[in-house]
């Protein structure tokens, strides 16, 4: 392989993985505009919940995080990029992390849950979902840019637990800011200017 070869392969993995880390970040913010980067319109996300067009996804999934929770976390681990021309093929590891919604405790885990767990911790008026799995992606770089064209999402192993969560003693009263859903968050405060206002095409080049 040649040196140029070599670095061509380089940057395509970076970019794929740059719109692997996107979605997270577009989830765990419920930003709708980001979120509409990450595929391609004519895209398609098998998600469990959801199977079908990438553009209607992402108004779905937008809806559905901020209905069902109170804040959450998406993690990406491992990340295995293969990358052939202008397509990738990628296994990236998620470990997810939220905190569910009182009202939705019922809709998220079903009654025998609620009946044997629910109310039982610190902060009695949530439980926290987590979920390990697998992104399995398939991108397409179109005109120079990377997004996702087909995503299946794979369950390994899911467990729920009452909320120890603590806000108002010892450390973590102290711990400001905290994370917010939309463009209100801290990160966007600690975007490069010149990068906030370029289009993820124009950053990819």
């Amino acid at each position: 392989m040649s040196r140029l070869v070599e670095l061509e392969d380089l940057v395509a993995r970076r970019d794929v993985y740059e719109v692997l880390t996107r979605y997270c970040r577009a989830l765990d913010r419920a930003d709708l505009e980001l979120m509409r980067t990450v595929y391609w319109p004519d895209g398609v996300d098998i998600h469990g919940i959801y199977s079908g067009n990438a553009a209607e996804f992402v108004e779905f999934i937008i809806g559905e995080i901020t209905q069902y929770f109170e804040m959450g976390t998406h993690c990406l681990l491992n990340v295995h990029i293969e990358v052939d021309g202008d397509v990738a093929c990628s296994e990236s590891y998620l470990y997810s992390a939220c905190r569910v919604r009182e009202d939705m405790t019922d809709a998220m885990f079903g009654s025998r849950y609620l009946q044997m767990c629910g109310g039982k911790g610190l902060d009695a008026g949530n439980e926290q979902f987590i979920m390990a799995g697998r992104y399995l992606d398939r991108l397409e770089r179109r005109d120079g840019e990377w997004r996702i064209a087909q995503r299946q999402v794979v369950m390994d192993w899911n467990d729920s637990n009452p909320s120890n969560q603590i806000l108002d003693e010892g450390l973590f009263r102290t711990m400001r800011p905290r994370g917010e859903w939309g463009r209100s968050d801290p990160v966007y405060a600690n975007i490069l200017p010149a990068k906030a206002a370029m289009s993820i095409t124009e950053r990819a080049n």
